[in-house]
């Protein structure tokens, strides 16, 4: 199975543990970025360790970076649940990285960057914006652009400088993206091998 990178460009850091139980909360925007956690890096069941997160956003109007890390996370479950608390231990991290509640846990790191030094880092690899667009879904890439992909989602504008691929994959939340992106390489890998 081929290893991927997501790159969400997500909501702020402004929700606290009560707004997690809230049904208005787990399906707006920010709710979607979070369960597209958990999609990243499960599908049928199976734990994609391959996968790499970069969960672009802001606290207190600073930039940072949420990186999970497939092949050493804990603590990440399928459930909205589970990805919300992680997101909260790095709120809690960036706060206070010296206490208790802010101790990150393995495979999951918090930077204080912007999305661009990502994109710097990860400009020798195949860039793919992955679009909401209200037209169908066109879908096309092949094999050899699936080796090192770096999926962007949740971009409006990436700087010029940058060269990269499209893929609109219609009007679907940013966690559906996900999912369909998965899938989509699954099916491309199975079928060209």
């Amino acid at each position: 199975m081929s290893s991927c990178i997501f790159i969400l460009n997500a909501p702020p850091l402004s929700f606290t543990k009560l707004d997690l139980y809230s049904t208005e909360f787990a399906f707006n925007t920010t709710g979607s970025f979070i369960k597209a956690i958990s999609d990243t890096f499960f599908l049928s069941n199976e734990f994609r360790k391959q996968n790499l997160l970069y969960y672009c956003t802001e606290y207190n109007s600073k930039s940072f970076i949420v990186v999970f890390d497939g092949r050493t996370i804990k603590y990440l479950g399928p459930s909205f649940f589970s990805a919300a608390h992680l997101l909260l231990r790095a709120k809690n991290h960036i706060n206070n990285p010296h206490s208790k509640k802010g101790k990150l846990t393995p495979g999951l790191d918090v930077y204080n960057t912007s999305f661009e030094n990502i994109l710097e880092k990860h400009a020798d690899k195949k860039l793919v914006q992955i679009k909401e667009s209200p037209k169908e879904k066109q879908i096309s890439l092949s094999k050899s652009a699936l080796l090192q992909p770096v999926f962007l989602l949740g971009f409006k504008d990436i700087p010029n400088k940058y060269n990269y691929s499209e893929i609109s994959l219609g009007s679907l939340a940013i966690d559906e993206q996900i999912i369909v992106t998965n899938y989509f390489i699954d099916q491309v890998m199975e079928n060209e091998s």
